[in-house]
């Protein structure tokens, strides 16, 4: 889901070793050149607008994930249904537990990615704000809505029923994901709001991490058509790889190939 002009002291960034985005000590000059004069004019550690949205979006992902509870019903003594007995309520409500669990990673696995990539911006401009502002609205603030709705339907009513709630699921994610690659791409490539000691080995793990998730989401959105139970287990599988430091992976991936090139013998003639 913003710098004074003359020369650019030292700066020192404190960030969590998951983010592997900069370094303790200022980079040469040949390391930033690819920056543009966006990135080279920055010069306080902190841009109060990036931390005012920063915050913002921290308040919006906390209210989310915490609405996501009240789709889960609380069984009460003078319900029709209450001669049933309060374990079999409780246990009919395994569709809004699993619902519930499956979004609030999702959503907590975004709002981790999402300071990463924050973290990575120098400053925020105009374009970088109001992109945020969608990404909010459409892959934060909205995912309650269809999370309730898959804990109502799911296994609950016909296969045509099922089909909706997790198609209607999946979209909203798959339309949240593109808007979340939207976000990194114009902060990252387009503006290069980044500060200048993220590398451009580092920004494209980073790419390589976050660029299929929509994707990945979409697919499954489409196999709901076909089975909505295999469906929702593929979300649950989106949660165990991105619990993985993957941008961390993706980055000694990238090392170890160079170094095997590096390291291979030249044949000549």
């Amino acid at each position: 889901m913003a710098c004074a002009t003359g020369p650019i002291p030292p700066t020192v960034h404190y960030l969590p070793d998951d983010a592997l985005l900069m370094s303790t000590t200022p980079k040469p000059a040949s390391e930033s050149e690819t920056h543009s004069e966006h990135a080279a004019s920055y010069q306080r550690p902190e841009d109060p607008t990036l931390a005012r949205l920063t915050a913002f979006s921290d308040g919006v992902f906390a209210f989310a994930i915490t609405l996501l509870i009240l789709a889960i019903r609380i069984p009460h003594p003078n319900d029709p249904d209450a001669n049933q007995g309060l374990l079999q309520l409780l246990t009919q409500e395994w569709r809004s537990y699993l619902a519930y669990v499956i979004s609030f990673m999702l959503v907590g696995i975004n709002w981790a990615n999402h300071r990463v990539m924050f973290s990575t911006f120098a400053r925020a401009d105009h374009t970088l704000i109001w992109l945020n502002l969608l990404y909010l609205m459409v892959g934060v603030a909205f995912i309650p809505v269809p999370t309730a709705v898959l804990g109502a339907w799911l296994g609950s009513s016909t296969f045509n029923n099922q089909v909706v709630a997790v198609v209607f699921y999946g979209a909203s994610g798959t339309v949240g994901g593109v808007i979340f690659i939207l976000l990194w791409w114009y902060g990252a490539y387009v503006a290069k709001l980044t500060v200048p000691a993220l590398t451009t080995v580092k920004r494209r793990a980073h790419t390589v991490t976050w660029a299929p998730a929509p994707f990945v989401v979409a697919l499954l959105t489409l196999i709901a058509f076909a089975s909505p139970l295999l469906a929702v287990a593929g979300f649950l599988a989106i949660i165990v790889v991105y619990v993985l430091p993957l941008a961390r992976l993706v980055l000694l991936g990238q090392r170890w190939r160079m170094s095997q090139s590096a390291n291979r013998p030249k044949t000549g003639p």
